[in-house]
């Protein structure tokens, strides 16, 4: 009997054992998934990173090959995390890591100042740019008068600078965030007639401070003046171009890439010329093709017709009117591409050309005659990268 009884106390005590046996299984068979998730997850890693490498070295080979991508500098904004979902602040929130590029939501739903510059009348600060991003309705010039004796607010929008006296810039700047900006910089700059801008080609010509309120207050948006005159030039056939930056410290900065306006929409830019047929005939427009970033581009000229560019708006100061079109008696053209500085290129003038290397040029020129009194012909210069617009100008022939 004793027997028995030994043999009843063992069974239970293994049943009580059995839990913790089974738990101890569970334990090893997770560490033996983990210890696997892990082996999976340095296979992935090495697999990755020897995708990379090939990518990279297939992007070597085609540089070599000629079909190089430019290393043009891009736009960084951060992602949104969706923390904002209507619950109220927890210390959870407060005190949790968060990496650096990330919002809380969208920044059209955060209490923000969103600070922009329109490229055209019906921006409101979304990029890239659709369009000719050079044509700024933002950009104003009170031409022949210096700062100190120009109005706060331009009495005409369309005006273009007088050369070789001081001219008086004007920036219009819009604020569609929830939240005020106090300390909005802003700053203009002008360089010669390009169709891209770079810091090596933009000169400062003055600064100013203004305070902005949030989207639907009174004074969200406002025109400021440069406290520094700008002495124009005409430079190899035409006017410089105009390029303004607008940023709050610190709640809405300059982000990047610092000199885009087709990415950025902390900056407005001004590619604009309005001449006569004779003038361009006599002295054809020079352009610089501007920075590359190690790619060749695709330069052409097109004839557009004046509607299609909102700027002439501001010319002629009514909402939806614009100059005619004239009617075309020849065509505009380019020169071949050369280095900036030297002589001209050999080769025939055509409507586009490509482009290989930095520090080059060409001239716009055009066979139309004069338009009658009234009417216009605009000619549109762009550059392209891999089917991306990175740059233009814009030169209006008005019949006078």
């Amino acid at each position: 009997m004793t027997g028995r009884h030994d043999d009843r106390d063992e069974d239970r005590r293994e049943l009580r054992r059995l839990p913790r046996r089974v738990k101890d299984l569970v334990d090893d068979t997770v560490d033996l998934v983990g210890d696997v998730a892990g082996i999976a997850w340095t296979l992935f890693d090495a697999v990755e990173d020897t995708v990379e490498s090939a990518v990279e070295r297939r992007l070597g080979r085609e540089r070599h090959r000629g079909r190089r991508r430019p290393h043009r500098p891009g736009k960084s904004v951060g992602d949104s995390r969706g923390d904002i979902d209507g619950t109220p602040l927890t210390k959870d929130d407060l005190e949790d890591h968060r990496p650096a590029s990330s919002w809380a939501g969208e920044r059209k739903d955060l209490w923000v100042p969103f600070l922009f510059m329109r490229a055209n009348p019906g921006d409101l600060g979304s990029r890239p740019v659709i369009g000719p991003f050079w044509e700024s309705p933002d950009i104003f010039i009170a031409p022949g008068v210096p700062p100190s004796l120009a109005p706060d607010v331009p009495e005409q929008l369309g005006q273009t600078a007088l050369a070789d006296v001081d001219n008086t810039v004007y920036a219009h700047v819009w604020n569609f965030g929830h939240g005020k900006a106090s300390e909005v910089i802003v700053e203009f700059f002008w360089c010669n007639p390009a169709l891209g801008i770079g810091p090596g080609s933009a000169t400062r010509i003055g600064e100013a401070v203004v305070s902005l309120g949030a989207r639907g207050s009174h004074d969200s948006h406002k025109v400021v003046k440069c406290p520094a005159p700008w002495r124009a030039t005409f430079v190899n056939g035409g006017h410089e171009c105009l390029l303004v930056r607008a940023w709050d410290l610190p709640s809405d900065t300059l982000g990047t890439p610092e000199w885009d306006a087709s990415l950025n929409r902390h900056i407005g830019q001004r590619n604009i010329h309005v001449a006569t047929a004779q003038e361009l005939a006599a002295q054809p427009l020079t352009l610089h093709v501007g920075p590359l970033y190690g790619a060749g581009a695709t330069l052409r000229v097109d004839r557009v017709q004046p509607n299609a560019m909102p700027w002439l708006q501001l010319h002629t100061g009514v909402r939806g009117v614009f100059p005619p079109g004239a009617m075309p008696t020849g065509e505009p053209l380019l020169s071949p591409p050369s280095t900036i500085g030297g002589g001209p290129a050999s080769g025939q003038a055509a409507d586009r050309h490509e482009v290989e290397g930095e520090g080059q040029q060409v001239a716009l020129t055009t066979t139309d005659q004069d338009p009658v009194a009234g009417e216009a012909h605009v000619y549109r210069v762009s550059a392209r990268q891999r089917d991306q617009t990175v740059g233009g100008y814009t030169v209006v022939i008005l019949g006078t």
